[in-house]
């Protein structure tokens, strides 16, 4: 639906390119041919997004090229809303942004090499430069901030539920715990109590001198105790069903990684005992960094070492990847290290010199339960993301509006000041005058080729038109000297005053 939205956008300025009366209007085949390209690339864009983004570009280029010798005004605008589109597009759906810079690169010099080179005018170059800029250039760049801000979004929805399962796992384990303690103390206690009662009235029982309504009391009471010791035996074994489950050893984990193609050794200690928090820790430290090894180094060996002094001691070492690695953002490494704060350890994750990655995680016996400091860093991190995102999007507009303003003003300056032609040198020129003559104190350039609503030059002649002043903004700078030429001869020359 949305591409529906964008494409039936697009195709505003062109059907007004086509049935404009301005020159350099399209012709309908023209706006045809451009609508489906349009249709084409605006789908594509998700899925091939640097692709989308050049083929939107040089379109446009050609659109501007063709038209831009009749017309700027239809050259810029028929596609322009387009090329906006697709490039805001583009950098939204993109996975990594450098491609994208080095095709907004490849487009610049383009524009800049076809003006030069065919078009062969400086003032078309600058068009063209500006206008891929301004309409590919800043569009990509608030697509990438557009792309970081929602990526922010969705990883601070990632971590709460992250931290909702966290603390529901805590409060289970809590409640287990408890539940283990009450079992324990009912055992321990109520359960030695109740058989030494059971023991007492047994041997009530059996006394000789009790007479035989008694004995029945005492061996009434003994069943009593002994049902009662039997209830208590089932409440703690209905207690009990809440321990933790059994957790996948590291010898489990590297078999199983070793099934899958995986090269992966395994030193150092057995885990052995240990509280059931700690295992689960040691389990996600040892799988996440395999998961790393195979996502970002694959084909690289890995060792897994086990070490217990007191505490555990894991480190997974990943050597240098042999084949290109998978783009990843970073967020399994953070949260193990929250994972490994939480319960009281220390985690690092580093580059190794030569290639390779190591990640070691100290976790104590038994847990600190602890608020996870790498929380504030998490969100630090997403939101630094979003303000370096946003604080580039800035200066590149900012960039982009300053170098057209400064190269425009450059080049109305260096237009005016190369097409000058002196008034004492006009004043001087004789009608009649050979054009070799009159050629030696013409200057380099001419300011216009058609100057417009302008009276009509003699008839059969040549014109030229030059500046009357070289400075772009006095007030008479839309004045123009005109020398036409016939037969190689100074025909006719006039001032052509214009209002400014």
């Amino acid at each position: 639906m949305r591409g529906v939205l964008v494409w039936v956008l697009a195709a505003v300025p062109l059907v007004w390119a086509a049935i404009t009366s301005l020159p350099g209007r399209l012709t309908p085949w023209e706006a045809v041919a451009y609508l489906v390209v349009l249709a084409v690339v605006v789908p594509a864009v998700r899925r091939w997004p640097v692709g989308a983004l050049l083929t939107a570009g040089v379109t446009w280029q050609v659109s501007f090229f063709g038209t831009v010798a009749e017309d700027s005004t239809v050259a810029v605008g028929a596609l322009s809303v387009g090329l906006v589109a697709v490039s805001f597009l583009a950098g939204r759906h993109a996975p990594a942004g450098e491609r994208g810079v080095v095709a907004l690169v490849v487009l610049g010099a383009g524009a800049v090499t076809v003006a030069v080179v065919v078009v062969g005018g400086a003032d078309t170059a600058l068009a063209a430069l500006s206008g891929t800029a301004a309409l590919a250039a800043v569009p990509w760049a608030a697509g990438r901030y557009r792309r970081q801000y929602l990526e922010m979004v969705r990883a601070g929805w990632e971590r709460a539920e992250q931290l909702e399962r966290e603390a529901d796992r805590a409060a289970d384990r809590a409640r287990a715990r408890e539940r283990a303690r009450l079992a324990a103390e009912m055992h321990d206690l109520v359960g030695h109590e109740l058989a030494r009662a059971a023991l007492r009235v047994g041997a009530l029982e059996l006394a000789p001198a009790l007479g035989a309504e008694h004995r029945a009391s005492a061996r009434a009471a003994r069943e009593a105790v002994t049902s009662a010791a039997e209830r208590l035996a089932d409440v703690v074994g209905l207690l009990r069903t809440g321990e933790p489950e059994r957790v996948e050893s590291v010898a489990e984990i590297v078999g199983r990684s070793r099934l899958s193609g995986l090269e992966v050794e395994s030193t150092g200690d057995e885990l052995g005992s240990v509280d059931p928090v700690i295992a689960h820790t040691v389990h996600r430290v040892v799988t996440e960094a395999i998961t790393n090894a195979i996502k970002h180094a694959p084909g690289a060996p890995v060792s897994v070492d086990l070490a217990r002094a007191g505490g555990v001691e894991v480190v997974v070492v990943t050597g240098p990847a042999r084949r290109s690695p998978a783009p990843g953002g970073g967020q399994g490494l953070l949260g193990l290290a929250e994972r490994v704060a939480l319960v009281g350890g220390a985690f690092t994750a580093r580059e190794l010199d030569g290639g390779g990655f190591e990640v070691r995680a100290s976790l104590p016996a038994t847990p600190v339960l602890r608020d996870a400091p790498a929380t504030d860093t998490h969100r630090r991190r997403a939101e630094l993301r979003v303000r370096r995102s946003a604080r580039r999007t800035v200066l590149l507009t900012s960039a982009v509006a300053g170098g057209i303003v400064v190269a425009v003003l450059g080049y109305l300056v260096f237009d005016a000041a190369t097409s000058a032609l002196d008034p004492a040198d006009y004043q001087r020129l004789r009608v009649g005058a050979p054009e070799s003559e009159v050629a030696a104190v013409l200057p380099p350039r001419t300011r216009v080729d058609d100057p417009g609503r302008t009276p009509p030059p003699p008839a059969g002649t040549t014109c030229r038109y030059y500046s009357t002043h070289r400075n772009p903004f006095d007030v008479r700078r839309l004045d123009l000297y005109r020398l036409c030429f016939r037969d190689g001869r100074l025909a006719d020359k006039a001032l052509l005053a214009r209002d400014p």
